[in-house]
């Protein structure tokens, strides 16, 4: 337990954090309502942490005071705050805080913001972890279970930043924001979340908010009765009740409209739901990871995204980096789908020449791992005498940069056609049974049947 300082100018407030903070076990070692009094209690006796409100008594706001401690005495902080405007909210985060506590707020809230707080500051110290063999990412000396990311190949800084992140809140019930590009492996890091949990044996239930129409995101997401509007003929189940007792994917949550992130925020406040055309609200018991490619910090400011919403679901914020600041796992993963992909077809996994190599290293990967993961797979369907890429043409050869050029020409049906016409001359036309195009294009027969004769893909012309 620790030793923690509240600087609130509120007196009732201050209270109640006071009589929660020392009901769970902390010292509160002192008060204060301004910047000048909070930081003549650290000068005095330093605490291990500090409950900061925004708006204080005095010239500082408390952004300035944050700065202040952190440079002068390295101290680690936690925003209390209600949220008054736009600005507010990039001058907390461009001070680094360890996390937020919305207000109003309640014990439980105080509980997981302390716990996650005080195992940041335990961990903050301690070395990067290293993946193994089998995929555990371990940490030597850091007091933290070892986390199971089969799937996460890397050796660099940047994805080690990642993994600490993963482990420091793996093994907990917090909700988990993780931010990241398209294509950096944002669903890995959820999946490893939810199978290192105590929820790891119950439910995961993933939901696009991207694919949801508008009309019925509602009803998707908390259920309806029968009869509660047109077609809807019989009750549903919703994605929060399906999910009870287990974990909640909510990936794109920066798409949904500010009508359905205001009724996720009382969800996720009250921790129950009310299906559509239902009169009684449902408890329910859910562990929500959501996840965005987008800034919300900007949408918060640009009035699209809510902002206690943002407060609610950054509990535990997780970043994933980019591919190009990755640059010395770009070989390890070009390796690892290599032999991937080649054990799927069933053929000899080829070598990586040199020219390949310099053009993937040199690249800047905007698909990120998934463009890498696209161009690997594409390659070994082309490649011949068990040298990747030999039988590119000479504008392939040059590396993805042309692939590149080539794909932002192309539309997505497109780059489909294409992938199914490359696939079938690798399997000489078959589409059904073992080394079949369906096979290795993880599709149903019936349903590549379909894709071809939709894409027009003729056998006579395309691919004997």
């Amino acid at each position: 337990m620790g030793k923690i300082l509240i600087v609130e100018d509120e007196f009732i407030i201050a209270q109640d954090l006071r009589r929660i903070v020392s009901g769970l076990g902390h010292a509160v070692m002192g008060m204060a309502k301004s910047a000048d009094e909070a930081m003549k209690k650290i000068a005095n006796e330093p605490p291990d942490l500090v409950l900061l409100d925004i708006h204080i008594i005095g010239d500082l706001r408390g952004t300035e005071l944050a700065v202040k401690i952190r440079e002068e005495f390295g101290l680690p902080f936690i925003y209390v705050t209600s949220y008054s405007d736009s600005g507010t909210l990039s001058e907390m985060t461009r001070t680094n805080p360890l996390g937020y506590i919305l207000k109003p707020f309640d014990e439980r809230d105080i509980r997981v913001a302390l716990d996650l707080g005080f195992r940041k500051i335990d961990t903050d110290n301690t070395p990067l972890p290293t993946k193994t063999s089998e995929g555990k990412a371990t940490a030597n000396n850091s007091g933290i279970s070892t986390v199971y990311i089969p799937d996460i190949i890397g050796e660099s800084d940047a994805i080690a930043k990642t993994l600490k992140q993963v482990q420091q809140v793996a093994f907990t019930d917090i909700t988990v924001l993780i931010q990241g590009e398209t294509g950096t492996g944002k669903e890995l890091i959820m999946e490893a979340l939810h199978k290192s949990s105590p929820r790891k044996k119950k439910s995961l239930v993933k939901v696009n908010c991207a694919a949801l129409p508008s009309d019925l995101i509602e009803s998707v997401l908390f259920g309806h009765e029968k009869g509660s509007f047109t077609g809807a003929t019989e009750k549903r189940i919703g994605k929060f009740e399906q999910a009870n007792g287990g974990t909640l994917f909510l990936d794109e949550i920066g798409e949904l409209p500010l009508n359905s992130q205001s009724k996720l925020l009382r969800c996720i406040q009250e921790k129950e739901i009310e299906t559509v055309g239902g009169i009684i609200s449902k408890k329910i018991d859910v562990r929500i990871i959501a996840a965005t490619n987008r800034n919300l910090e900007e949408e918060v400011e640009k009035g699209t995204f809510r902002a206690d919403l943002f407060f609610r679901l950054s509990i535990f914020p997780i970043s994933v980096p980019p591919l190009r600041e990755r640059g010395k796992d770009i070989e390890l993963l070009a390796n690892y789908f290599m032999n991937r992909f080649s054990k799927e077809i069933n053929r000899p996994c080829p070598e990586l020449d040199k020219e390949t190599l310099r053009g993937i290293m040199q690249h800047e990967w905007p698909g990120n791992v998934r463009e890498l993961q696209h161009f690997i797979e594409r390659g070994i369907l082309l490649a011949e005498d068990d040298i990747l890429f030999n039988s590119l043409d000479n504008n392939d050869a040059k590396g993805p940069d042309n692939l590149q050029k080539e794909f932002e020409l192309k539309s997505l049906q497109d780059v489909e056609r294409e992938q199914i016409i490359q696939t079938l001359k690798y399997c000489k036309g078959k589409v059904r049974g073992k080394g079949g195009a369906a096979e290795i294009l993880k599709l149903h027969p019936s349903t590549l049947d379909f894709r071809i004769k939709k894409l027009d893909i003729k056998k006579e012309n395309e691919y004997t």
